[in-house]
């Protein structure tokens, strides 16, 4: 195969992975275990606040891809939830940032941990090395090296 060829089927199977379906299928192998407030919606704002910390609602919806009044919705319930809190933007006065409390941290280690489990279910009948070089090729996609 060319490299071309396995561009053009990387850029197919990577298309695939992101439809919504197959992000809503991962999510339901991990949300049974989450608490009320967490749910398809809600989760890539939490999971997405873990990684990068306090954002302002603008901001964490840009970067996980919903739109800003879903964010607005979505912080609601999960500081209903005591899963997260709004402080003021230091930088910004007008500007509200959004962080995950000390449950919401516990709440994303617990749905990680499912997601852990779930994945090792899904790759334990991999040919030896495949796994690997999947996480190995996705790392090199997302931080290519610099020479």
């Amino acid at each position: 195969m060319t490299d071309a060829e396995l561009a053009r089927d990387l850029g197919e199977a990577l298309g695939r992975l992101l439809l919504r379906r197959n992000r809503s299928a991962l999510y339901t192998a991990i949300l049974d275990a989450a608490p009320p407030g967490v749910d398809r919606q809600t989760y890539p704002m939490l999971s997405g606040l873990a990684r990068l910390g306090p954002q302002s609602a603008a901001r964490l919806a840009d970067e996980v891809g919903i739109d800003r009044s879903g964010a607005s919705r979505y912080a609601d319930r999960l500081e209903a939830a005591g899963l997260l809190e709004r402080s003021p933007d230091p930088r910004d006065g007008r500007a509200t940032l959004l962080a995950l409390t000390p449950e919401g941290h516990d709440t994303v280690a617990g749905l990680r941990d499912a997601l852990t489990r779930h994945l090792a279910d899904r790759i334990a009948d991999w040919p030896d090395g495949q796994a690997q070089a999947l996480v190995d090729g996705i790392r090199l996609l997302i931080d290519p090296p610099t020479d």
